[in-house]
Formats: C-alpha cells, structure tokens, sequence
C-alpha cells in the first residue's frame, strides 16, 4: 500500500518537474545557452535515480542475488549429491568385488572336495577292478588247467583218430 503511494507520488512529481523544467526550457530564447532550467534537470535526474534505485534497482539486485544463492545452494548441493553417489557406486563396486572373491573361493573350495571325493572313488574303483580282475585271471587260470587235464585224456583218442583219416587205417599210438 505505502509502495504504491510512494510510486504514485514519484510518478506524478516527475510529471510536475518535467513540465516545469520544459516551459522555462520553451521560454528561454537561446537554445545552447546555459540557465537555470539545467540546474533543474540536475535535480530531476538526481530524484529520478534516488527513486529508481530505491524502487527498481535494489529490489531487482537483491532478487538476482537471492536467485544466485538459490542457484549456487542448488548447485553445491547437486554437487555434496554427486559425491555422496560416487561414494555409495564406489562402496558397492568394492563389496560386489568382495562377494565375487568370496564366490571364487568357495567354489575353488568346492572343486578341491569335488576332486578329493572323485579320486577317492575312483581309488576304491581301481581297488575292486584289481580284486575282480585278479579272481577272473585266478579262475581263468583253474579253468584252464582244469581244460588242459580234460583235453590231456581225449588228445590220445583224437591222435589216433586223426591219424586213422589221414592214413586210411587204424593207427595206434
């Protein structure tokens, strides 16, 4: 309310001093030459400055200003942000990598039981071939002799009847 009361008041003195100041501009005879009416001028320009600093230029100032801290606390804010995320990335990377070593680890780990269940298995399988192995080469080897005695027997009886064929008649041996 007072604002607008002080601008009307400014508005309509800038009238009167300007109409006061071009009629005695109109009414002297010489238009270069210097009278009273510059003093005028002086002091109209001199209010009409004090008055636009106090109601334009000050305000107009200070918002730039407020809008520059509003800017600045906005940017060094975003800024405290991004370092706070670079942080947070760089805290993750690292526990990320930790759970990766950890994984490596446990499934080397793994592996090296893996590997000592197969050996053993395969130890115990090795085991039971040799045993079976050695009774069929044990038993292969009865059989064989047991054959060899059969055979033994019937190899007289085959000679002389091979040799009969061959030569026609009955042969003894």
């Amino acid at each position: 309310m007072c604002f607008d009361r002080l601008k009307n008041f400014t508005f309509y003195f800038s009238i009167l001093l300007i109409g006061v100041a071009t009629n005695a501009y109109a009414a002297s005879e010489d238009l270069l030459s210097v009278n009273y009416t510059v003093f005028i001028q002086i002091v109209i320009f001199l209010i009409a400055i004090f008055i636009l600093n106090k109601l334009v230029f000050k305000p107009f100032l200070s918002l730039v200003d407020r809008r520059d801290k509003l800017t600045r606390g906005a940017i060094e804010e975003a800024q405290e942000l991004e370092v706070q995320v670079e942080k947070i990335i760089e805290e993750y990377d690292m526990k990320l990598n930790e759970a990766r070593v950890l994984a490596i680890e446990e499934r080397n780990k793994i592996i090296l039981e893996g590997q000592t269940v197969a050996d053993e298995i395969i130890g115990k399988a090795r085991e039971e071939t040799e045993v079976i192995l050695e009774d069929a080469k044990t038993k292969l080897e009865a059989d064989t002799q047991e054959i060899k005695e059969k055979i033994k027997g019937d190899i007289d009886g085959l000679a002389e009847d091979i040799a009969s064929r061959v030569l026609g008649k009955e042969a003894r041996i």
